[in-house]
C-alpha cells in the first residue's frame, strides 16, 4: 500500500507538472519557452547532487548508518549557486536570454532544491511514505502556484525565476517541518557520505544528462521557434520518466538484499508497460495532447510528441536500471551511460541535427544501449540467484520489505 501511495503522489505530481507546462508554455511562447527550458535544464543538471542526496542518505538510513546529511547539503548548495553566478554572463550569451538576473536567481534556487533531497531521503530511508508523498506534492504544487502567478502578471524569463525561488523556499520550509524530529536526533554527516555521493553523483549526472541533454542541443542545433517546440514535446518523454520514477525509487533500499534481480526484473515490465500505454494515449491523438500542453502555435510539433513518448519510455527503463545500480553502490552502468552520452553529442554535433527527429532517433539509441545493457546484466545476476518467494519478488511495487 505504500508503493501505491507514493505512486499516487508522484502521479498527482506529474499532473502539476504537466499543468505547469500548460500554463508556461503559451505565456511565454514557443521563443522565450525554449530559452527557459534551456536554462531550466542546466539547472536540472546543476541539482544531480539534490537526486544523490535522495538515494545516498536512504541508503544510509536502510543500511543503519543514520544520518541527515544536511551540513554538505547546503554547503553544495551554496557552492552550486555561486558558481552559477560566475558563469552567469556566459550563460546569457549560450542560451540567449535578455537578463545575467535569471542565471543567478536560477543559482539561488538551487541551494532549497538540495536541502529539500535531503529531507526526501530521510524520509524515504525511514519509509515514512505518506510525509514523503506530501512533500513531492507540495514541490509540484508550488511550481504550478508559481507558473499560474507568472502568467498571471505576464512574467518574463527573468522574473518567472524569481517566483520559482520563493516557491522552493517554501517547498524546503515544508520538508523541514516534515523531517524536524529526524534532524534533531541524526547526525548531520557521516564517514564516507561524500565519497557515496560522489559515486552516486556520477550515476545520477549520467541519467539527468541522459534525459535533458536533448533540450540544450536543440536549442543550439535548431531556430528559435523549433527548440521551444522540441521543448515542449520533450516534456511528454520526461513525463514517462516522471511518471514511473516511484518504482525506481523503491528499488533503491531493497537493492542490497536476497532476490534483488528479480525485484528489478518485475520493476521494468511494470515500467515497460506504462511507457506502451502513454504511447498508445498520445498516438491516438497527439494534436489534442499538444494543443492542450501549449495551445495552438505548438500543433505543428504535434507528431513529434509522439517520438519523444518514445523516447521517454526508453529512458524510463534506463532509469530502472541506473537507481537499480545507485541503490547496489556499483557504477558500471553509469559510466556506460557517459560514453554513450559522449558518442550521441559527438553523432548530433557533427552529423544528424537537422531536424528534431534526427535528435529524437539518435538519443533513443542511446537510452537503448543503455537500457538492454541494464536487462543483460540483471538477468546474468538473475540465473546466480536462489528462488525467493512471490512476495519479496512484488517489493518494488507494492512498497512493502521484502
Amino acid at each position: 500500500m505504500r508503493g501505491a501511495l507514493l505512486g499516487i503522489a508522484m502521479g498527482v505530481s506529474n499532473v502539476l507538472s504537466y499543468l505547469f507546462v500548460v500554463v508556461l508554455a503559451p505565456a511565454l511562447g514557443p521563443a522565450d519557452f525554449g530559452g527557459y527550458s534551456a536554462m531550466s535544464t542546466y539547472g536540472i543538471l546543476l541539482a544531480i547532487p539534490a537526486g544523490a542526496f535522495q538515494v545516498v542518505i536512504a541508503r544510509h538510513l536502510a543500511a543503519d548508518r543514520p544520518t541527515s546529511g544536511l551540513r554538505p547539503a547546503f554547503a553544495i548548495g551554496v557552492a552550486l549557486a555561486a558558481g552559477t553566478a560566475l558563469l552567469a554572463p556566459l550563460l546569457r550569451s549560450a542560451f540567449h536570454l535578455d537578463s545575467v538576473l535569471a542565471p543567478v536567481l536560477l543559482g539561488l534556487t538551487l541551494v532549497p532544491m538540495t536541502l529539500t533531497g535531503a529531507f526526501q531521503g530521510l524520509l524515504l530511508g525511514t519509509e515514512r511514505v505518506r510525509r514523503l508523498s506530501s512533500l513531492y506534492i507540495v514541490t509540484a504544487a508550488g511550481r504550478f502556484g508559481g507558473a499560474a502567478l507568472a502568467a498571471a502578471l505576464g512574467a518574463d524569463v527573468t522574473q518567472v525565476f524569481a517566483i520559482l525561488l520563493a516557491a522552493s523556499a517554501l517547498t524546503t520550509l515544508w520538508g523541514w517541518l516534515l523531517c524536524h524530529d529526524l534532524v534533531a536526533r541524526l547526525a548531520s554527516s557521516t564517514p564516507g557520505l561524500l565519497a557515496e555521493l560522489a559515486r552516486s553523483n556520477t550515476t545520477l549526472a549520467a541519467f539527468m544528462a541522459l534525459t535533458n541533454v536533448d533540450v540544450l542541443l536543440a536549442r543550439h542545433f535548431l531556430s528559435a521557434h523549433e527548440s521551444g517546440g522540441y521543448a515542449l514535446a520533450s516534456t511528454f518523454g520526461r513525463a514517462v520518466c516522471w511518471a514511473t520514477q516511484f518504482v525506481a525509487l523503491l528499488l533503491v533500499p531493497r537493492m542490497q538484499s536476497h532476490g534483488a534481480a528479480r525485484v528489478r526484473l518485475k520493476a521494468s515490465g511494470l515500467v515497460l508497460a506504462i511507457g506502451l500505454c502513454a504511447v498508445g494515449v498520445v498516438a491516438l491523438a497527439p494534436r489534442m495532447w499538444i494543443s492542450l500542453a501549449g495551445g495552438e502555435q505548438y500543433t505543428e510539433f504535434s507528431g513529434l510528441a509522439v517520438a519523444c513518448v518514445a523516447l521517454g519510455t526508453t529512458w524510463a527503463l534506463a532509469q530502472v536500471w541506473l537507481f537499480s545500480e545507485m541503490g547496489g553502490d556499483s557504477g558500471f552502468l553509469g559510466a556506460l551511460t557517459w560514453v554513450v552520452l559522449a558518442a550521441q553529442a559527438l553523432t548530433i554535433g557533427l552529423w544528424w541535427h537537422d531536424s528534431a527527429r534526427q535528435i529524437v532517433t539518435v538519443c533513443a539509441v542511446g537510452a537503448l544501449v543503455v537500457a538492454v545493457t541494464g536487462l543483460v546484466r540483471t538477468l546474468i545476476a538473475h540465473q546466480s540467484e536462489q528462488p525467493i518467494d512471490e512476495t519479496s519478488a512484488l517489493a518494488a511495487t507494492d512498497g512493502t520489505r521484502a
